[in-house]
């Protein structure tokens, strides 16, 4: 009874900040379509709608864990029932989340000023990404599939952003107070030189070792996950679950913070 319970609690967080989001892009489309009404141009947004999306997501994952916690451990709930409650809850959101950006894709690409509008590109991220038949110009069968498997491409997306988020605001939790300070610099200078510097050490220790290396190696790999939707798809989902072992990890020995 207690899952159903934290289940029920850390998915009522959800309730009012997704209205919101979606309110806001609500909003958002009725200005960028009465734009186009006065200053007729075309407006791109493939892709636009799930990312902000999963940037939602990632910041929810970031503000679910400070409260609940020490809520949790007050009234007698373990820290393995409030995680895997977690976990459950994310799957919900980000299912609910990728069903909804799919459905208002789906309307926006059927409109009558779509091909005007849009200039010919698709809103769905999935179909914008690997190049495919815009929804709007596909049978009902193919149109069919392709939103199925949009729903799962940003389902897998939006749930990895969302594992991210809580993880790291874990991971910075468990920390001491000056090791976080430490750690949050470390992670912002390395964010914005940390790859100019691998190149100058590569450059003038490794005589351009590490670039022969990725070239040769990581590379292929890399445009293969790129190029192929079920290998990036497997490897987000890989990523996620390999976020969210660590995080339980972390959490399972975390104290509340005084």
């Amino acid at each position: 009874m207690k899952l159903k319970q934290s289940i029920r609690y850390q998915l009522a967080d959800f309730i009012g900040p997704v209205i919101v989001y979606y309110g806001i892009v609500a909003a958002a489309h009725v200005v960028l379509f009465l734009a186009w009404i006065f200053t007729p141009a075309t407006i791109h947004l493939g892709g636009g709608l799930t990312v902000f999306s999963g940037l939602f997501l990632f910041i929810c994952g970031l503000c679910s864990f400070h409260d609940n916690l020490p809520m949790h451990l007050q009234n007698g709930v373990s820290r393995k029932t409030m995680y895997t409650a977690w976990l459950v809850v994310t799957v919900i959101v980000s299912a609910s989340m990728a069903l909804l950006d799919a459905l208002l894709a789906t309307l926006i690409d059927f409109t009558p000023l779509w091909s005007v509008w849009q200039g010919g590109n698709d809103v769905h991220l999935f179909i914008s990404c690997f190049g495919l038949k815009p929804l709007a110009r596909a049978g009902f069968g193919e149109a069919a599939i392709l939103v199925l498997f949009s729903w799962l491409f940003s389902f897998v997306l939006l749930a990895l952003a969302m594992t991210l988020g809580y993880f790291i605001v874990v991971f910075f939790y468990r920390l001491p107070v000056k090791l976080r300070i430490v750690v949050g610099a470390c992670a912002g200078f390395l964010l914005f030189f940390g790859v100019p510097g691998v190149k100058i050490l590569d450059t003038n220790l490794l005589g351009e070792g590490l670039r022969a290396f990725f070239r040769q190696y990581l590379e292929p790999a890399l445009e293969f996950i790129w190029e192929n939707p079920f290998a990036l798809m497997g490897t987000w989902a890989v990523a996620a679950v390999a976020l969210a072992a660590v995080t339980w990890l972390i959490l399972r020995r975390t104290t509340v913070a005084r």
